[in-house]
């Protein structure tokens, strides 16, 4: 609700505006280039003097903004599954705190979802609030630059109900774009390295080493030279492997081929050669997906350490929630094995985090302030650490990690049936979950360039010279679609 008496600012990881270079700013970012003056670009990065020092902070000033005015009424849509699980209680939550406001709260199948959130925005209708996972735009981050979405940074900072202090920042920066924050991340989940003391001695490698890029290229080779018929990532039989170590590398290296602020192709062609060279190396042409054999091996632990301690795989990525590894740390310890837990750094040295589930409000929507009411109650501890007692009590959240950082914490205080972890584990584990330095939701668009242009390379029917050619012409005509 609107506000009155004084105003608190809060400082946030945006461009800081400085009076006396606001048309020079403005100036910037209409011409599509990020502004480096002032403190920070419009991608909310410090900026740096001449001496090297990053430069002093200014308070953004939102002392011009008004919250949208009252209504009755709130629009919002699900799908039938991971968003219902979360936007459930979220709504019994606010018809709890609101009850003279006509929620219309619409539940579709996923595809109906979709097209009806693609369909609708453009045209100023849909949801007033809505909340998307990685498959309800081609690419999130064209829709973005559309600026369809309402700036929350006026939101977050004039509201005292809300601090974003309490967020993990470097994925709630995931959603800002020329400095403004169209999107708010709900979840997310942090790439986790899981393989064995053993595996690190046999391959001759540190846990230092292998966690960064060059180094887990390298473990890569010297694994599969080992072991001929062993995969880089546990085999799930419910995909294609090829397909599956595209897919998980890019996301972990961080590779966004779009530098969608300055609207650029951005690929580091030597770091992703390396990465599509792994997929070479592992690439079985005679791969059978029904072939279930291996899932029975060791009386069905091959998902819960059993693959590692086979050195069947180098890296164990299935069930890497707390339960998941305390099983997988039971059942190695068991064997005599030390399990290993790391998170993968990126091409830029930080960690790189996937979006799970986001939360937008759209400019054309009827009922903004009662959407984001109803975003608050998203990002509220009650949601951000809750349970769902009609899903065995697992968390709202069907994958990922809460964005408020205290919700962890008390998220985890519910599994109660841990065996082989210790506090000490519990505590390295948040650290870890914790540690991303920025968030990405990859474009799905980009596995099809990918299979289109990269997998022939991969079966050896292109050089790499004329696929990644083809690959970069097909994003630099995509860009400026």
């Amino acid at each position: 609700m609107n506000k009155t008496g004084p105003i608190r600012t809060r400082i946030l990881s945006l461009l800081l505006i400085m009076v006396m270079i606001i048309p020079f700013l403005s100036a910037c970012e209409s011409a599509g280039i990020p502004s480096s003056v002032g403190g920070r670009t419009s991608a909310g990065k410090p900026t740096q003097s001449v001496d090297g020092e990053e430069a002093l902070e200014t308070e953004p000033d939102y002392s011009w903004f008004t919250f949208p005015e009252e209504t009755s009424k709130l629009t919002v849509y699900s799908n039938e599954d991971n968003l219902k699980s979360v936007l459930d209680p979220a709504i019994r939550i606010f018809r709890e705190k609101y009850p003279e406001t006509e929620v219309d709260y619409r539940i579709y199948g996923q595809d109906e979802y979709n097209e009806r959130i693609r369909a609708e925005l453009p045209a100023g209708k849909g949801p007033d609030l809505l909340v998307l996972d990685e498959g309800t735009f081609p690419d999130l981050y064209k829709t973005m630059t559309t600026g369809i979405f309402e700036d929350l940074n006026p939101y977050f900072a004039e509201d005292e109900e809300i601090d974003l202090a309490e967020f993990l920042m470097p994925v709630m920066d995931g959603g800002v774009m020329n400095g403004k924050r169209y999107l708010t991340p709900l979840c997310y989940d942090t790439p986790l390295l899981v393989t064995t003391r053993s595996i690190l001695d046999e391959i001759g490698m540190a846990e230092s080493v292998i966690k960064t890029c060059d180094g887990f290229c390298e473990a890569a080779r010297r694994f599969r030279e080992l072991h001929p018929e062993g995969d880089l990532y546990i085999d799930t039989c419910q995909i294609m492997p090829h397909d599956a170590n595209i897919s998980i590398m890019y996301q972990n290296f961080g590779f966004n081929f779009i530098d969608y602020e300055r609207n650029e192709a951005a690929i580091d062609e030597a770091l992703f050669r390396q990465c599509m060279d792994l997929v070479k190396l592992y690439y079985d042409p005679d791969y059978n997906l029904n072939d279930f054999s291996k899932l029975e091996l060791e009386n069905r632990t091959y998902a819960i350490g059993g693959g590692l301690y086979l050195k069947t795989c180098l890296f164990d990525n299935v069930s890497l929630g707390l339960l998941g590894l305390d099983q997988k740390k039971t059942n190695l310890e068991g064997k005599g094995e030390e399990m290993i837990l790391l998170a993968q750094t990126n091409q830029r040295d930080g960690v790189t985090a996937e979006l799970i589930l986001s939360a937008a409000i759209p400019k054309e929507a009827a009922n903004r302030l009662n959407a984001w009411r109803l975003l608050k109650i998203l990002l509220s501890d009650e949601i951000q650490s809750g349970r769902d007692p009609d899903r065995f009590n697992l968390s709202y959240f069907w994958v990922g990690y809460p964005v408020r950082k205290a919700s962890l914490a008390t998220f985890l205080t519910h599994e109660d049936s841990l065996i082989s972890f210790s506090d000490k584990d519990v505590g390295k584990f948040i650290d870890i979950v914790q540690s991303p330095t920025e968030a990405l939701m990859l474009p799905r668009v980009y596995r099809k360039f990918l299979s289109e242009e990269i997998l022939p390379y991969v079966r050896g029917e292109r050089t790499w010279e004329d696929a990644y050619k083809r690959f970069l012409n097909t994003v630099e005509l995509y860009k400026d679609e």
